[in-house]
């Protein structure tokens, strides 16, 4: 049992999704960790930020590591078995980013061989996740269907952007969520 005021969570994306599922760690009393290579300082919640290129320095003091990255050429096959055997034996990986970001068999030999504790995916490197993956059938695994981000505020929070992003506009303000091609999201 990990008790969250005690656990390291290692956010992997400070964007609009990670950045509140970092605000949501530290709620918890949880010590979070960003990383990700736009953001110099640390937003509510953030104990601190990590260059990408830092990454293998932050993962084996995360209790939880949390991808909520989109799918670029930088982020592909970001996990590998490598990065996995960098994580503690105790750690939870979480992906509800994409699910390119992660080399599929590397985390099920990860889980096989207890070099992580477990996982929570909503995303997969093959969608659907076939039926008879092995994924399926292991006990220190939760699947979700690709929803992660479906609630029922879902459609509240989208007008209230559009909303906001409507005033910003005639007020001559910067957009949110503009997606940047040159990044690829």
């Amino acid at each position: 049992m990990v008790n969250l005021p005690d656990a390291t969570a290692v956010v992997i994306g400070i964007g609009g999704i990670g950045g509140e599922t970092a605000r949501l760690c530290s709620e918890f009393g949880m010590t979070v960790i960003g990383v990700d290579p736009r953001v110099e300082s640390p937003p509510e919640g953030v104990s601190e930020i990590v260059h990408p290129d830092n990454l293998d320095k932050a993962l084996p003091g995360a209790d939880f590591v949390i991808v909520t990255v989109p799918e670029t050429p930088e982020t592909q096959r970001l996990f590998t078995i490598e990065k996995f055997r960098l994580m503690r034996s105790s750690a939870h990986f979480i992906n509800i980013g994409r699910g390119a970001t992660v080399v599929l068999d590397d985390l099920v030999t990860a889980l096989q061989d207890g070099e992580i504790r477990g996982a929570a995916l909503d995303v997969f490197e093959i969608e659907p996740l076939p039926s008879g993956h092995s994924l399926w059938a292991m006990p220190n695994v939760i699947i979700t269907p690709h929803c992660a981000g479906a609630g029922p505020y879902l459609d509240d929070r989208r007008t209230e952007l559009f909303i906001e992003n409507c005033v910003r506009f005639s007020e001559g303000r910067e957009l949110k969520n503009i997606v940047d091609k040159a990044n690829w999201f």
